[in-house]
């Protein structure tokens, strides 16, 4: 859990995420494991602060984590406002290719954004990038 209180240029105001996650290890006998993750976020601020995004938004995503040699792992999620239905996507995955080259993928997407609100701005950023990373 994180919290603030603050006074800002209009006033008081506070903000709060907390969340919860819970693994389950070597799922089905295997080197595999499962995390299950939630989150609350919440921020009161006036409309003449700065914009935020998480003022009364919940979020659910799970964690595989293979533990394989490649250390391969895929976290994704979803964010949803519960004023405005916003909803926000996101897809991480990465995976070692022998000793010296990692292939990573993200995936970001927003829907259900209005005209008029805070996600708006982003909802046509929407992107997917692949990435293929040599160490030395």
């Amino acid at each position: 859990m994180e919290a603030i209180l603050r006074d800002g240029f209009d006033g008081s105001f506070a903000a709060v995420i907390a969340g919860y996650e819970y693994t389950s290890y070597q799922v089905f006998d295997s080197a595999t494991d499962i995390g299950l993750l939630m989150e609350y976020q919440y921020d009161d601020r006036s409309v003449s602060e700065p914009v935020t995004l998480a003022d009364n938004d919940w979020f659910g995503g799970g964690r595989l984590a293979l533990n394989d040699v490649q250390d391969t792992v895929v976290l994704a999620g979803v964010v949803v406002d519960v004023d405005t239905s916003e909803t926000f996507f996101n897809i991480e995955a990465e995976r070692r290719i022998g000793n010296n080259i990692i292939l990573e993928l993200r995936v970001r997407a927003i829907t259900g954004a209005e005209l008029g609100e805070p996600a708006y701005a982003f909802s046509r950023d929407d992107y997917a990038q692949l990435q293929i990373a040599r160490y030395f």
